[in-house]
């Protein structure tokens, strides 16, 4: 039974319909629930670091289960979507409705859209799983995710290579900026040394789809919804990647990879990202949170992740420190004091 607490993910985006369906202050239920009581609530349950013994990996690798639940986010994510598009297309919604309604939609494109995106286009070759992959990632204008995040990101973490890894003292926004601007340029450059690898064109560069289509997105509900409904759609847009960029600032932050005696950098290891114990993170974003191993290795699906006994762990959750991000006067301090707690052990 263990296995169906991952059904507990469906929570983000059952809230958001609940947004969709309601105004006033119960409007704003899904996001006090998420940014509120949930970081508020993992301080006070214990954290979960069991890993699963060898006997239980076996049984995992062969249930389809794990696969399922994630197939099953993706027609409900867009569903979603399009109760937002009909939600805010109403021109009597009060303005208040109407950013609880944006900032909602946004959080579900981070969380869910972008992350199990993550997970469903990581280090596969299975085809079901790209396209659902870039379905996701469509809706939250990040195509371009995948081949940075595969090809550019795992293998350049903790060094001024990759754009997503944070230094210490480094504020959020510039970083935010730094990481989407940077990324994107990056990805193509990663893809045309790919193709000039295999001997392809540089012409078949994927990129030229990964711009098109995001585009091709914005236009088809402006085309159907009006032009306010996709500058809506837009903004929730942002929102959802800065979350994204959120969790890459604090997964990372302050922790660098060493340059070894040959001139190359230490190979990548549990030290080198932020762990997350909290079981509600855990569980709302499919184990991302145990982001030392996911680094470790990085082909590994989210529900083979484990608990590293030595990897450094986070002050608080993940939802917390989503939250924190955005205060560069509160988080700088508080990793402050966790980077030297890690470093005098």
């Amino acid at each position: 039974m263990r296995k169906f607490k991952y059904f507990a993910a469906f929570i983000v985006p059952i809230l958001g319909i609940i947004t969709f369906n309601t105004s006033g202050v119960y409007a704003f239920t899904g996001l006090f629930f998420l940014y509120v009581f949930v970081p508020v609530l993992e301080q006070f349950l214990p954290k979960n670091t069991y890993n699963l013994n060898e006997v239980e990996k076996d049984l995992a690798k062969k249930d389809i289960f794990f696969d399922v639940v994630l197939y099953l986010s993706v027609p409900l994510h867009l569903f979603v979507i399009s109760q937002f598009l009909i939600t805010v297309s109403d021109t009597a919604l009060p303005l208040s409705d109407l950013i609880a309604c944006i900032l909602m939609m946004g959080t579900i494109l981070g969380v869910n859209g972008i992350n199990i995106g993550h997970e469903l286009g990581h280090k596969t070759d299975d085809l079901v799983k790209k396209v659902l992959a870039h379905t996701l990632l469509l809706t939250a204008l990040q195509n371009h995710f995948i081949p940075y995040h595969n090809g550019g990101h795992h293998r350049d973490i903790g060094t001024p290579e990759d754009f997503t890894s944070a230094k210490e003292g480094d504020i959020f926004y510039f970083f935010a900026l730094r990481s989407q601007i940077g990324g994107y340029f990056k990805t193509w450059k990663l893809e045309a040394q790919r193709l000039k690898a295999d001997g392809k064109s540089p012409l078949f560069n994927p990129m030229i789809l990964y711009t098109l289509l995001p585009i091709f997105f914005l236009f088809s509900i402006y085309h159907f919804f009006g032009l306010y409904i996709s500058i809506f759609y837009f903004i929730s847009c942002v929102h959802g990647i800065s979350i994204l960029e959120a969790q890459n600032y604090f997964a990372h932050y302050g922790l660098r990879r060493k340059i070894q005696e040959n001139g190359r950098y230490e190979r990548v290891k549990p030290k080198h990202s932020w762990n997350s114990d909290h079981m509600i993170g855990r569980v709302l974003l499919f184990e991302l949170t145990r982001h030392s191993d996911h680094h470790h290795m990085g082909a590994k699906p989210y529900h083979l992740l484990e608990s590293k006994e030595h990897s450094p762990n986070l002050p608080y959750g993940y939802p917390a420190m989503l939250a924190l991000s955005y205060f560069p006067f509160l988080f700088r301090p508080i990793m402050k004091k966790q980077l030297a707690l890690y470093e005098n052990k």
